[in-house]
């Protein structure tokens, strides 16, 4: 099976052409630029779209969308897409954002997953009257200011925007009778989300998980990765990850201390487990927390 391609963030700026580069967040006023592209990929990025005016032929999935504006496009990095030539060409906005930037002050590594409209193929795409219009609008136009003008507290300004938007959305679904009961899969992606939140401090293990939810490791890890794209080793890590860099922003805690809460064998082991999974040490990370 040929392989899907996936989008970096910095080919998708490549792509919009931007003198200034962001590593993990950044929005552009496309105007009518055609978005067309007939092979499908995914991309490193959640991806929030507010289309004003025209059409944009979009296949998510297997689902063929011709959506018309005034609306908003949801997609996560899972999914497959493509966009297709429209008669109308579309004026849109796009805002692109990783899990790892919106949920850098965040502990619940989870909180993207309960947001259904950005995986599922009947949810990406949500018509707006002129009153949603003018809320969804009004974000993205405090976005793209705090944007263009590099805002010194652009990464949180960005973050609380984002927050807004996927509320605003939600509110949205929910309004109109969006169906969120979650299939078997789905099912145990919640249960092992809600044990993970609980035991990721003591259990690293997939083998606790699993075994916890009556399955087999390997039949866990597939099920974890059809649905959210990692497997649950991954999610594992990841929850760890997370947890440490909001310790770390702790100036109180020590790395001996951090390393403690999170239940490793001593220090040393804690810091390359850290630089394993983020390129740095964790005292590199803190630091670069103060520039």
């Amino acid at each position: 099976m040929e392989q899907i391609n996936t989008y970096s963030i910095a080919k998708l700026q490549k792509a919009f052409e931007l003198a200034t580069k962001r590593n993990d967040c950044f929005f552009v006023d496309a105007g009518r630029e055609p978005i067309i592209t007939d092979e499908p990929f995914r991309a490193e990025t959640y991806s929030i779209t507010l289309l004003k005016e025209g059409t944009l032929n979009l296949q998510a999935g297997l689902a063929l969308h011709q959506v018309k504006g005034p609306a908003v496009v949801t997609i996560g990095p899972t999914v497959t897409r493509s966009f297709r030539q429209s008669d109308h060409k579309p004026e849109i906005e796009l805002l692109f954002f990783t899990d790892n930037f919106l949920l850098e002050t965040h502990s619940n590594i989870f909180y993207l997953a309960k947001y259904h409209f950005f995986e599922d193929n009947d949810m990406h795409a949500l018509q707006l009257n002129e009153a949603d219009y003018n809320r969804v609008k009004a974000v993205f136009d405090m976005i793209k200011t705090s944007f263009d003008t590099e805002h010194l507290n652009e990464a949180a300004l960005m973050r609380s925007y984002i927050y807004l938007l996927i509320h605003e959305i939600d509110a949205l679904h929910r309004s109109r009778g969006a169906n969120n009961k979650p299939d078997e899969k789905g099912a145990m992606f919640i249960n092992f989300r809600n044990l993970l939140t609980r035991e990721f401090w003591r259990h690293r293990s997939v083998s606790f998980y699993a075994n916890s939810l009556n399955v087999t490791p390997k039949y866990l890890s597939e099920v974890i990765k059809r649905q959210t794209g990692k497997t649950a080793s991954e999610w594992i890590d990841k929850a760890i990850i997370l947890e440490a860099k909001v310790l770390l922003q702790k100036q109180d805690l020590g790395i001996a201390q951090i390393s403690d809460k999170l239940n490793f064998g001593d220090q040393s082991v804690f810091g390359k487990f850290f630089k394993t999974h983020e390129g740095i040490p964790p005292l590199e990370y803190r630091k670069r927390l103060k520039a």
